[in-house]
């Protein structure tokens, strides 16, 4: 009978093929870098195959490698779900939320209050993305996230919470003549930004204020833009007067209504192709309190789980 490799193996195997590294792995594993290294010797030996190409700034699978990850893989998420199910039976009032940090600090909280106020026996852990996760979380009930609205078919446990339209936005202080001059505020991450909405008004007449703004960027070619990685310091950069940011509906309202913010064109707006989502995961399908939330969390028109 072979000799079954340890999970400990596994485990260390799993977090270099995913991090493409044994000192992350070691950190995630909290173990010496020594340790995983030794470790994945000797699954490489049990196996009689080399899973790793060394390299000087890091690792890549071989192709026997890949194959055995997608399967270990697998394994190490089923496992971490048994647990987080048992886990989850002995929590069942706390709810796990990965969220989109932009839509957690703009739109999530005015949500999250009115559900505390029913349901105040319910603990909620918010923790963040940036933009759109890769894989589902292995340990959250609920996900929201942002993406092409095409790429995310609906379904029960799958629901379109947004659909933005797309305008520019300026501080609500300044003249013309000091917008003329202001570069353009880039948000890395969003399929559809500032190169997608000049194509939508490529056919607008190129006069006033915003095609003077245009043809002062292309003379600059975009030397003096910013960029950034969340819609959060894009606004508060453009409240400093310090450029010109892409404003969605559901982020920029707020900046809007308290005249921080104010459009750059009253009729240049346009629907954009991605929005906001909202998933219940395996987790949260089996977790009642975190199927209340979900529901809570849905747009008034949309049905019940």
């Amino acid at each position: 009978m072979s000799k079954q490799a340890p999970l400990t193996w596994l485990r260390s195997f799993e977090a270099s093929a995913r991090s493409a590294s044994f000192t992350r792995a070691a950190e995630e594993l909290n173990i010496t870098q020594a340790a995983v290294s030794k470790q994945i010797k000797a699954l490489e030996s049990q196996l009689n195959c080399q899973l790793f190409k060394r390299h000087a700034h890091g690792l890549s699978l071989t192709e026997q490698g890949r194959r055995y990850w997608l399967d270990t893989r697998e394994l190490i998420q089923q496992l971490d779900n048994v647990t987080q199910r048992f886990l989850t039976g002995q929590q069942l009032n706390k709810v796990h939320i990965r969220c989109n940090i932009s839509y957690s600090m703009l739109v999530l909280p005015e949500k999250l209050k009115s559900f505390r106020q029913g349901n105040p026996e319910i603990a909620i852990e918010l923790t963040h993305d940036i933009w759109e996760p890769n894989t589902p979380s292995r340990n959250a009930h609920i996900e929201i996230g942002y993406g092409p609205l095409g790429k995310q078919v609906e379904t029960r446990y799958l629901r379109s919470l947004a659909k933005d339209q797309l305008f520019p936005v300026v501080a609500a202080n300044l003249s013309d003549a000091q917008i003329e001059q202001l570069p353009l505020i880039h948000v890395s991450g969003y399929y559809q930004e500032w190169n997608w909405w000049q194509e939508q008004v490529r056919d607008e007449p190129d006069e006033g204020l915003l095609g003077r703004v245009m043809m002062n960027h292309r003379r600059a070619q975009g030397r003096q833009d910013w960029v950034v990685d969340n819609s959060m310091v894009a606004y508060q950069l453009a409240e400093q007067g310090l450029g010109i940011a892409l404003g969605r509906t559901h982020l920029v309202d707020e900046h809007l209504r308290q005249n921080r913010l104010r459009l750059l064109s009253e009729h240049l707006e346009f629907p954009s192709p991605e929005g906001f989502y909202l998933m219940l995961n395996d987790l949260g399908m089996q977790h009642q309190s975190a199927k209340k939330l979900f529901n809570h969390l849905l747009p008034m028109s949309s049905e019940r789980v």
